[in-house]
């Protein structure tokens, strides 16, 4: 039996897309099995159940040769990229390959692989966005950054929206006057929502009676998602001092 560190060293993955894809082809669980067989992958029908289910998650081999079987891609498998490591298998790359690529070696990539935090000059840095095919986001989340970008912005959404510009055009390596307009926007669009959640007092006795709930606070992905939006989904910029030039 697996250890559950070792499951969870697994990349992320989708039983429910598995499922659809399976289903779109009308493969049984046995073809699917047989098919893997090709690619050297001995997994039987009880395991390919078990993917499904979301009770058991292939490995990296496993992964890439089920998406093969499935005629799909490795990406639609584990759903959205957001680590080094998942945006490096969805292009169906090995760690040799994108180092021979990216001219960097391999003992070197698969330490930043691991702790998720790419670090690198210009050069191996545009390879990588190249390779992988990043946007600036990406390359934010690939150096780690994400959840740090997500709690600066919930602070600005709280406060005030200069207080934290100095950090977050530091972080995205963007332009100071395009960040502060991103998010002037940003605290526009949701501080008032933030105001009547964190104000609400139906319910306290005493208080005036409101005709509807206020809507909930936006949640950390929900403001990621429009911040980049207001940037306008800038393409990748390996040149920007970002976090991934520290």
């Amino acid at each position: 039996m697996e250890a559950p560190q070792d499951i969870a060293a697994r990349p992320p993955f989708s039983p429910s897309a598995a499922r659809r894809a399976r289903r779109g082809l009308h493969m049984t669980l046995d073809q699917v099995a047989y098919g893997l067989a090709a690619f050297r992958i001995a997994a039987g029908p009880g395991q390919v159940a078990a993917w499904e289910a979301g009770t058991d998650r292939p490995t990296e081999a496993e992964l890439l040769a089920l998406a093969e079987t499935l005629w799909c891609s490795p990406g639609e498998l584990m759903g959205t990229a957001g680590a080094l490591r998942e945006h490096r298998i969805g292009r169906r790359l090995t760690v040799a390959e994108l180092c021979a690529r990216i001219g960097l070696p391999p003992s070197r990539y698969t330490a930043m692989e691991r702790a998720n935090a790419w670090r690198g000059d210009s050069r191996s840095t545009a390879a990588l966005a190249r390779e992988l095919v990043l946007s600036h986001r990406d390359l934010v989340a690939v150096a780690g950054a994400a959840a740090e970008l997500e709690q600066l912005l919930a602070e600005t959404v709280r406060g005030r929206p200069r207080a934290q510009l100095s950090a977050l055009t530091r972080l995205t390596g963007l332009r100071r006057g395009r960040v502060a307009a991103a998010l002037t926007g940003l605290h526009r669009e949701f501080a008032y929502r933030e105001h009547l959640a964190l104000s609400w007092t139906s319910g306290v006795p005493g208080a005036r009676p409101h005709a509807a709930e206020p809507p909930p606070p936006a949640t950390p992905a929900a403001l990621a998602d429009r911040f980049w939006a207001l940037l306008g989904h800038p393409a990748a910029d390996p040149g920007a001092a970002g976090v991934w030039s520290r």
